[in-house]
């Protein structure tokens, strides 16, 4: 079987005439549509032997699953491979897209995703959780009195809960739903002590002194889980690699150039180990090396901790969630149970108000500001790249890591990141990240796609610390979780056990906001009203559930005001309310990954309207 994928680096194309209308056959190497003028006709329908053509409404598309069209240029011949047998396909599953020559944009976003869905053998599931186990624990069922209760069981919380146990501490660590599934599980895990915002901004917003300081935190944070690898020998992959900070491999602005040049000396000069250089590897583009950087597989690390915390008066629980906060007992109602303690640690992502006052906590989630982001998991060809972490200087940037697995290598490429509830079709984001990678890696087999959610704050640097008598919160990582998560357990395990940290000024929750920072405050909250008033105003996207397809949410008009309505696979209706708990906005429905998400404060809730993510702490009201 020939193809003609010689032309515009692999891109392959063909076409037929059947008479009635032309048609081209797309391999969609680099996500996008050739139009063919030359029809092969028969050749064309030749190469098709044995396979079958299924065409529906107004999706066209073609299954060729014969043995000559497995052999059709890279990436669609694994995956056409994979369907080897099987005598019928339907069009969602289709391995071959084609599109009617006369109208190329009405189907490509539909070609597309056909490439970028878990029917096209991808697993809209994060490689994490795909690939590593955490064994369960019980859910608590009795009164229990600790040293320190720990509240969230991701990077944060486990990290925690393993220092505070190292330092002869007793503690229970509870979570509401399984270890690590929520933000952690869904991380590229990063681990590097370059910041999401560039040093120079650091430098100029906070102080040189203040900047070097956030950066050796986290270089303190690659030392720590480096040698808590190798004294609890966990096989977790951790590795030193570099890191590779660089201009977009679209464009190379002297304006960038000089401002890369800037960071590498201010870098060097603060005594990281960082040089400019005129041509990173593989991509040849100016860029500044960082050593000594590192990655791991987060699941595989935070399960060899947390096998070390129960016993000897600690405890791990999970489906269990902190309901009720008794400041004057100091203690936490979880399961009908009560929990009793000394301090608390608040570890999840977005904090929970805990013992802080509401108002004061209601004022702190205006310096949160959280913004989702996408990932894609692809096997490429050993040797595809060098071993190392790149990330690019656009607003929002991409980002990539490589690991080795037998003969494959496996890369995963992020980025698309905006404020969660506020663009209107999530799955676009898919789409154009996925454009980028088959520029970068047309040989890429998709795998894996997630998304996951980071919180930016005002003044750029993270919250941790003291926010109430005898409470620790962590939160604000933006966009270093795995970094700042462990940053975040070496200072609680410092304010639990009564050390001094040199970090507790530096990122204290009741710092004032530092220079720079009162622009992007004002900027952040401008959403508040603007995506309240417009919620209320917009009309319902239905009349009627009968409206809604499987598998779909819309918010439908009803007797009870706007209604945030969910048709499951099944066909039943789940019903709540639109309005969020937490600031009363109206939510939107998130096809890409079948969630309730406010675009005021970026909760976010299941299908069925149950709370995912703060700050909202209770769900979708009910009817």
């Amino acid at each position: 079987f020939r193809v003609i994928n010689m032309c515009a680096g692999g891109r392959a194309r063909s076409s037929w005439s059947d008479g009635r209308q032309t048609f081209a056959v797309r391999c969609l190497t680099q996500g996008n549509l050739q139009r063919s003028d030359t029809p092969l006709g028969a050749q064309a329908r030749g190469l098709c032997s044995g396979a079958r053509e299924i065409w529906a409404s107004d999706e066209v598309a073609g299954v060729m699953n014969s043995g000559g069209a497995r052999q059709m240029h890279y990436p669609i011949a694994p995956l056409l491979h994979r369907c080897n047998g099987i005598p019928s396909l339907g069009p969602r599953r289709a391995r071959l897209i084609c599109i009617f020559a006369e109208a190329p944009k009405r189907f490509l976003l539909k070609a597309k995703r056909l490439v970028a869905n878990d029917e096209f053998k991808m697993r809209s599931t994060s490689y994490w959780l795909e690939t590593a186990r955490i064994r369960s624990f019980p859910a608590l069922n009795r009164d229990i009195s600790v040293d320190v209760l720990v509240i969230g069981g991701g990077i944060t919380g486990i990290s925690t809960a393993y220092l505070l146990k190292q330092s002869g501490l007793t503690v229970a660590l509870i979570e509401r739903t399984r270890l690590t599934t929520i933000d952690t599980g869904h991380t590229t895990a990063h681990l590097t002590y370059v910041t999401d915002t560039r040093l120079h901004t650091l430098a100029k917003n906070l102080g040189v002194d203040h900047a070097g300081a956030a950066w050796d935190a986290g270089a303190a944070t690659l030392d720590e889980i480096e040698a808590l690898v190798q004294a609890e020998k966990i096989d977790c992959e951790f590795t030193r690699l570099p890191a590779y900070l660089h201009v977009p491999l679209d464009r190379a602005k002297s304006g960038e150039t000089a401002k890369l040049k800037e960071d590498a000396d201010l870098a060097q000069k603060m005594g990281f180990d960082a040089a400019y250089l005129n041509s990173i590897p593989h991509f040849g583009v100016p860029g500044i090396r960082f050593a000594n950087q590192a990655k791991f597989h987060p699941r595989k690390y935070l399960g060899g901790l947390i096998e070390t915390v129960p016993g000897n008066g600690s405890h791990v629980f999970e489906k269990t969630a902190a309901r009720e906060f008794d400041a004057e007992k100091r203690r936490v109602k979880a399961n009908g149970h009560w929990i009793s303690f000394d301090r608390v640690v608040i570890a999840t992502n977005n904090p929970l108000v805990g013992f802080a006052n509401m108002t004061s906590a209601t004022l702190f989630q205006t310096k949160l500001a959280l913004y989702s982001s996408y990932v894609f998991g692809a096997r490429v060809p050993r040797g595809a790249l060098p071993m190392a972490m790149f990330f690019d200087t656009k607003e929002p940037y991409d980002y990539m890591r490589i690991d080795q697995h037998g003969d494959f290598d496996y890369v995963i490429f992020g980025g698309e990141d905006h404020k969660t509830g506020q663009v209107e079709a999530e799955e676009n984001c898919f789409d154009n990240l996925l454009l980028r990678l088959r520029r970068i890696l047309p040989d890429a087999e998709i795998e894996n796609r997630w998304s996951g959610q980071v919180i930016e704050t005002n003044d750029l640097l993270p919250f941790i610390g003291e926010n109430a008598d005898r409470q620790f919160i962590a939160t604000g990582f933006c966009g270093n979780g795995i970094s700042f998560g462990t940053v975040s357990a070496m200072m609680a395990r410092d304010w639990a056990t009564g050390r001094k940290n040199p970090w507790a000024d530096l990122f204290s929750p009741d710092r004032k906001i530092l220079r720079g920072g009162m622009w992007d405050y004002l900027r952040e909250n401008k959403d508040y009203p603007y995506y309240l008033i417009k919620g209320r105003l917009a009309r319902p996207e239905a009349d009627s559930v009968r409206e809604l397809k499987r598998n779909a949410g819309m918010i439908v008009k009803s007797k009870h005001g706007k209604v945030a309505a969910y048709r499951d696979a099944d066909g039943e209706v789940h019903k709540r309310s639109a309005v969020c708990p937490h600031m009363c906005c109206i939510v939107r429905w998130n096809d890409a990954e079948k969630t309730w998400d406010c675009p005021c404060h970026g909760s976010r809730f299941k299908a069925t309207g149950e709370a995912m993510a703060g700050p909202a702490e209770s769900p979708l009201p009910p009817l």
